[in-house]
């Protein structure tokens, strides 16, 4: 018995009222069964990581947000044969331009690349991120010098340039009356044993630049390409009238 207003057994409620009363507080407890959502991230949309009760609501606390990545670049794009294995080092960032942890990728490289050539790395997303990426590199010939340029005959160049046979094909020789080569014609000389040129039919009494520079074809997703040196210093020389 409780006791309410108007209640006429007040002694009976008093004596019951006297007595321990014990009120079950545990019907909306329960044990946490925490479950963990995993949602990776990729170039386009949000990642997440959170741990909630499936009775109760999301634990906003325990959420952790992966931005999609933006930004893959290798440390260097262009090198120039020296012989040596060429790795490059590679930089992921988010959208916030914020650098992503190594551990969420792994980078392969080509299985050997040190010779003249274009070469591809494959940067493949995991963990909190996902989605595949590549990126390529090129490794130039090494580039030669002039050795002089002359002029022997009337409107007439002779170019002689120091052999470099190693991972080239051959080389090309630039010649021009203007010192930043507008206007420039080239000339290609297919073995890389030859190492000199003559140019005729040039216009007599009149100073010409020149500048050489090497080249080796090598075969990019099946056709034939040529990849180039960077080219010499010029030397000038004023044609026989």
């Amino acid at each position: 018995h409780l006791l309410f207003p108007g209640n006429n057994h007040k002694e009976d409620d008093a004596e019951e009222l006297s007595r321990p009363l014990t009120v079950n507080v545990n019907a909306l407890v329960h044990k946490h069964n925490i479950k963990t959502m995993n949602v990776v991230a990729t170039k386009e949309d949000f990642g997440y990581t959170a741990k909630y009760c499936t009775y109760c609501t999301l634990d906003d606390e325990s959420m952790q947000t992966y931005f999609p990545y933006e930004t893959v670049k290798l440390s260097k794009t262009s090198y120039t044969y020296d012989g040596k294995e060429k790795k490059p080092g590679v930089t992921v960032t988010d959208v916030l331009d914020q650098p992503i942890s190594k551990s969420e990728y792994t980078v392969t490289y080509p299985k050997s690349a040190k010779n003249v050539g274009k070469y591809t790395v494959t940067i493949k997303f995991k963990n909190h991120y996902a989605g595949t990426e590549k990126r390529t590199f090129t490794i130039n010939p090494k580039g030669t010098s002039l050795s002089k340029v002359t002029s022997p005959k009337k409107a007439q160049l002779k170019v002689t340039w120091k052999k470099q046979a190693t991972q080239t094909t051959g080389y090309q020789v630039q010649y021009s009356t203007s010192s930043k080569f507008k206007s420039a014609k080239t000339v290609t000389i297919s073995k890389n044993k030859t190492t000199s040129k003559s140019v005729s039919k040039l216009s007599a009494k009149k100073k010409y630049y020149v500048r050489v520079r090497t080249y080796k074809t090598v075969k990019i997703g099946g056709k034939s390409v040529k990849l180039y040196s960077g080219w010499s210093k010029a030397k000038s020389v004023t044609t026989k009238k």
